[in-house]
């Protein structure tokens, strides 16, 4: 008995059953994200304000602005548009996880906020379609780099200080030891 394909379309399928993915919108405010874009997204934005710092340093500098009157102006620009940028990249990865995004908040809760940060991180998201639509597409490599490279700077920024921290308490400790009495 011979076996007869049937014809089919994409469109006889219906939207549930086809692996729809969300294609990669880095600035939009919906949708959904998994960890390495979350940790991608987070560290490309602290790049981007650390940008944004150094131009308004340099502009309130060239209007003669005092140091401590632009640092000031500074730490509320880019700590507003900071906080503003955790908050919207903390949702859409809220959402990826079939959570509301208002738990977002808990980021603005010290002490807190560190285990929620950890969470995000960690966390995994849904595997198929939520509330909150498809599943976040593939990484790229390019998304994959930078989100091991603000962790991994973290690390070294730790070990480069723990490193240097034990030096300074060695060196310390010798001259506290030769001392005379």
């Amino acid at each position: 008995m011979p076996i007869i394909a049937q014809e089919a379309t994409l469109t006889d399928f219906p939207a549930a059953d086809a692996a729809a993915v969300q294609l990669p919108q880095p600035f939009a405010l919906h949708g959904r994200i998994g960890r390495v874009r979350y940790l991608a997204y987070s560290f490309g934005a602290m790049l981007a304000l650390l940008l944004v710092a150094i131009v308004l340093g340099a502009l309130l500098g060239a209007m003669g602005a005092g140091p401590a009157v632009a640092a000031g102006m500074m730490q509320v620009l880019v700590g507003t548009l900071m906080v503003a940028a955790n908050l919207i990249i903390a949702r859409r990865r809220l959402h990826d996880m079939g959570k509301p995004g208002w738990w977002g908040v808990l980021l603005l809760v010290p002490l807190l906020n560190i285990v929620v940060t950890l969470w995000l991180a960690l966390g995994k998201g849904d595997a198929g379609p939520n509330a909150f639509g498809a599943p976040p597409s593939p990484n790229s490599r390019g998304a994959i780099a930078l989100a091991c490279i603000g962790p991994g700077l973290f690390v070294v920024t730790v070990l480069y200080s723990a490193v240097d921290a034990y030096k300074t308490f060695g060196e310390r400790t010798r001259a506290a030891n030769s001392r005379v009495f």
